[in-house]
């Protein structure tokens, strides 16, 4: 980690490998915005429901 600076000096050794930004369609962003969450939901309710189980 200590000789990372030196070995990188000012320049990102990856962006040359990178493919050229690209804009999503305002529509798509929306559309993103929109979809639920339900599996961090059923994430938390299975917790939930195993906390409750080991306190019966």
């Amino acid at each position: 980690m200590r000789t990372a600076p030196g070995l990188l000096k000012d320049g990102d050794p990856w962006a040359e490998h990178m493919p050229a930004p690209q804009r999503l369609p305002a529509d798509l962003v929306e559309e993103g915005h929109t979809i639920p969450i339900a599996r961090v939901q059923a994430m938390h309710e299975g917790k939930r429901r195993a906390r409750a189980r080991r306190t019966e």
